[in-house]
Formats: C-alpha cells, structure tokens, sequence
C-alpha cells in the first residue's frame, strides 16, 4: 500500500505545485494587453474597471438602446434588409463586447461558488479519509482521500482566460488561495499519515 500511497502524493503534488504556480503568473504576470487594444481601449478599460455586475449592465443599458434605435431606423428604411456586418460598427461593436464582459462575469461568479463549495466538499472527504485510515480501515482511508483530493484538484485546476475584468481577477486569487490551501493540506497529510516514512509495509 505504501507504493501506491507515494505515487498517488506525487503525482497529488504536482498538479497542485503547477497550477499554483499557473494561477500565480496569471494573476500577476500575464501581459493582458496587446498592441490592438489602442483602438479599442476605452472601452476595454470601462469593462476592465467595473467593479460589479451593475456598474456593467449600467454601460450596457445606453448601448443596447442606441442599438434598437439604429436597427429600427434601418428596418424602416428597408425591411428585407440584412445587417450581417453589424458586428463590426458602431454600437454595435461596442454593444456586442458588453454582452460578452456580462455573459463572462456571470459565468465566473457561478465558478467562483462551485468552486467553494466543492472544495468545501472535497476537504470533508479528505478529513474524512484522513480519520478513516487511522482508525477504521486504511483501504476507506485512502480511497475517501482520494476522492476528496481529486475534487480538491480539480475544483481548483486552471480555468480558460477570460476578459479582463474584476471578476476573472477574483475567480484567480480564489483558485490560487486554495491551491495554496490545498498543497499545505497534503503536506500535512504526506507527513501524518507517514506516506514516506521508510520501512513498515511496503
């Protein structure tokens, strides 16, 4: 049992060691800039400065209307008209750049919740397992720690960049704290269950 608790520690501790250190280069390294973004950047520092949900759907309110206000104005002048290149002009770039800052926003608040809460749900588990292997069964013990590090793990793994906002920047500094979190609680785990302690069962 000894071989099959060092290899799964290993390879526990390298995934946490490399996305903590992904998170951190995320949060604090990545350029997110890009020699384009003079021709769009006010708005980009709009979205990116917006400290809520209602500061975004505030900038998109005035947008979208200026957008129904154009379409109307184009179907009244012709209504078999299409307006596939819409995407590109004004407002409708801009309109269309909001949705997608609200779209994600929302998206990385519900992140940041399962990831709390499964990582709630993963650290009872490991707990669980801890206790179990010391007292009970060493096979629960290790399995129930496994599947709590497993969640652990993967709740905090890496997530795909997303626009410069707030939230992304707060769903980083979540899965990074509890990466850290993490990596010390298997420490803890390696060392009182004595994972690498030579001799014993092997």
């Amino acid at each position: 049992m000894k071989a099959l608790q060092r290899t799964l520690a290993i390879a526990a501790s390298l995934c946490l060691g490399a996305q903590t250190i992904r998170h951190a280069y995320l949060l604090w390294l990545e350029p997110r800039g890009s020699v384009l973004d003079k021709y769009d950047r006010p708005l980009k520092d709009e979205i990116a400065a917006a400290g809520s949900l209602d500061e975004l759907l505030s900038q998109y309110d005035p947008v979208r209307k200026e957008v129904d206000r154009v379409r109307a104005e184009r179907r009244a002048a012709d209504p078999k008209a299409h307006f596939e290149g819409d995407r590109e002009a004004e407002p409708f770039k801009s309109e269309a750049a909001l949705r997608e800052a609200i779209s994600s926003w929302e998206d990385r608040a519900k992140e940041i919740r399962a990831l709390r809460f499964y990582w709630g749900v993963g650290l009872a588990l490991a707990v669980a397992g801890a206790i179990a292997y010391l007292r009970l069964n060493r096979w629960l013990g290790v399995t129930l720690l496994i599947i709590g590090f497993s969640e652990i793990i993967y709740w905090t793994s890496p997530t795909f960049l997303g626009p410069a906002t707030q939230e992304f920047d707060r769903l980083l500094v979540n899965k990074l704290a509890l990466s850290v979190a993490s990596a010390v609680l298997l420490g803890i785990a390696i060392r009182w269950l004595a994972v690498f302690r030579e001799g014993g069962e092997g």
